[in-house]
């Protein structure tokens, strides 16, 4: 049997020093912004958690955390780490009816395939949460984004905005308490500071100058460290 190298390019990346804690920056941001609306103890699933920066940090507050990945490449970093991990492509999300405090998923979403994948996706996240429970999830905005979009990953397929992604949460059963937009851990003036940097990285003509110069992957890098995203806490009602 063929080798499973499903997002093979993502188990390979080595982050830097720098790279690593910022990582680890962003995570601790959005759990705390998580913990504002749901504290441990609790049941904590994470989908596409990638080498679990999060659940390393979940597990470490408190939380009876189980990452869902694809990926067998993956699994094994996740294995490695002591994590319980549950194969899976999702949707569907494996689990039991109304056993989850909550389901956690960090641009998971604008990789569903399309309307009705991403429909169900939020169908099974409200059908495993508990009353009360939290359904956490962070997309890019498109409309920041734009074209760099798809060329950050060739497995965006559902464009995310907040007006869509709060259309999806209401149809799905969900209320929407928090929506926070960030690049990187900047939120607020600092955020829109970076957004107004970010335009300088997308000068028309820029792409042929970093071919010519060699420095496409230092423009990929700077976008890529200009990346906004929106993070939702989204509660599935108590009654």
């Amino acid at each position: 049997m063929a080798e499973d190298t499903f997002y093979k390019s993502f188990s390979e990346k080595q982050l830097t020093g720098y790279g690593a804690a910022r990582r680890s920056r962003i995570e601790r941001s959005r759990l705390g912004l998580l913990q504002q609306a749901i504290q441990p103890p609790g049941r904590f699933v994470e989908i596409g958690p990638g080498h679990g920066t999060l659940g390393e940090l979940a597990v470490a507050g408190g939380w009876d955390y189980t990452a869902i990945e694809a990926s067998d490449l993956l699994i094994d970093v996740l294995k490695k780490k002591g994590f319980k991990v549950v194969k899976a492509f999702t949707p569907p999300i494996p689990g039991e009816d109304g056993s989850l405090d909550v389901v956690y998923a960090d641009q998971v979403m604008e990789h569903m395939p399309g309307i009705d994948a991403a429909r169900a996706f939020t169908a099974d996240a409200l059908r495993l949460l508990r009353p009360g429970g939290v359904f956490f999830v962070v997309v890019p905005d498109y409309l920041k984004e734009r074209t760099f979009f798809w060329d950050v990953d060739y497995t965006h397929n559902f464009v995310t905005t907040e007006r869509r992604m709060r259309q999806l949460f209401n149809d799905g059963g969900f209320v929407v308490e928090r929506v926070v937009r960030s690049i990187g851990v900047a939120t607020g003036l600092r955020r829109d500071a970076l957004a107004a940097a970010a335009v300088f990285a997308n000068v028309p003509g820029l792409d042929t100058l970093s071919r010519w110069t060699g420095t496409e992957d230092v423009l990929f890098k700077v976008r890529k460290n200009l990346f906004e995203t929106l993070a939702f806490v989204a509660r599935k009602p108590r009654t």
